[in-house]
């Protein structure tokens, strides 16, 4: 048997990190530290959706299906990695989609290489593509299981939402029962390949989604 090949495609945490506006970085402190106690130990505080993350139902569909309701069969399975050139605040579209030549099927992962998680810890890091309401719709046609991207939000950027924004692309997926994980890395790597995908959230009792590392695997 060939070797698997794991590809990691999650962002470490640090609390310089980039951050969701109302939640803020994450809290990371040394409550036992070896130099002066039996071991260390960490306390880590963080918002569910901050860094790598999935987006379960409930984030925005009242009486949402839970992030600690999947199992890891919902989690992981065989997908796609599309790559897509966008430029800053501009919109992902159906043709971009078929574009890619991959033929996305039922119960798949699609993974949206855009290259922007390079970004990520800059201010640009907020100025990202986002999935237009017909390639989310596109997306749905296929019933795929999650989709993931390389920025901040599938939605539009937060400085180019109105004041009445309702976050179309997340209630159309997540309303529609489709998983929805933010903020990968190193998906430019793998663009352009099907490959196996795990994207394995914490499993928070009633959470609305979770931290999560996000691997890929060929053989």
């Amino acid at each position: 048997m060939s070797p698997m090949h794991w590809i990691d495609l999650a962002h470490p945490y640090d609390e310089a990190m980039t951050h969701i506006p109302a939640g803020g970085p994450p809290c990371i402190r040394n409550i036992f530290d070896i130099e002066r106690d039996p071991f260390n130990l960490q306390e880590l505080r963080l918002v569910s959706h901050l860094g790598t993350h999935v987006d379960a139902p409930m984030h925005f569909i009242k009486g949402g299906r839970t992030i600690d309701t999947y199992a890891l069969d919902d989690l992981g399975g065989e997908g796609w990695v599309l790559p897509i050139s966008r430029s800053p605040n501009e919109a992902i579209t159906v043709k971009d989609l078929e574009g890619t030549g991959a033929k996305v099927e039922r119960g798949q992962i699609v993974l949206l290489a855009t290259g922007w998680d390079r970004k990520f810890s800059t201010p640009d890091y907020y100025t990202h593509p986002y999935l237009s309401d017909e390639a989310a719709r596109w997306l749905l046609d296929r019933r795929v299981k999650m989709v993931g991207v390389d920025f901040f939000s599938a939605d539009l950027p937060v400085p180019r939402r109105p004041k009445e924004f309702t976050w179309p692309v997340h209630h159309l997926l997540l309303g529609n029962g489709i998983l929805i994980a933010e903020n990968l890395a190193n998906l430019t790597a793998v663009a352009g390949r099907r490959l196996t995908i795990g994207a394995f959230p914490l499993k928070i009792k009633g959470g609305d989604g979770a931290p999560a590392r996000i691997f890929a695997i060929e053989a």
